[in-house]
């Protein structure tokens, strides 16, 4: 399975426990039944937000997000970000995740995103973490 995780599952992941901590540590570990679709721009945001964002702070040092990130970009085979990206969301914002996963052809996009997760085309389909834990060999 082909999956585009969006930066606020990874975010979510790095600071506290739950359903995006386990998908996430899975993947990490090399435990996981699907591989992750990541472009320089989606990296980028993850980078941006653990560890320029100070309110962070009280759940993840510097330190330890700057190595998070760094074991993400190390594990991950970055591809390109997408050339065209059409306006699909009320967030024109998460519209590059949708170009991303379709042209990849990822299975799914795994994000918290209430702009995502109420798109009317769902395609590729968007599931929250824990939808996607609980589908039969996500982790």
């Amino acid at each position: 399975m082909l999956v585009v995780i969006d930066a606020n599952v990874f975010v979510s992941a790095a600071i506290q426990r739950g359903a995006s901590h386990r998908i996430i540590e899975s993947w990490l570990s090399g435990a996981a039944d699907f591989e992750v679709v990541m472009s320089p721009e989606l990296l980028g945001e993850i980078r941006e937000v653990l560890t320029t964002r100070p309110r962070l702070r009280k759940w993840i040092s510097l330190e330890t997000a700057t190595l998070f990130v760094d074991t993400i970009e190390t594990l991950v085979d970055l591809v390109d970000d997408p050339d065209e990206v059409q306006t699909e969301t009320r967030d024109p914002n998460d519209d590059y995740l949708i170009a991303l996963a379709r042209s990849h052809e990822a299975d799914v996009i795994v994000s918290g995103d209430k702009d995502l997760l109420e798109w009317e085309l769902q395609s590729p389909p968007v599931v929250t973490p824990a939808q996607f834990e609980s589908r039969d060999g996500a982790t």
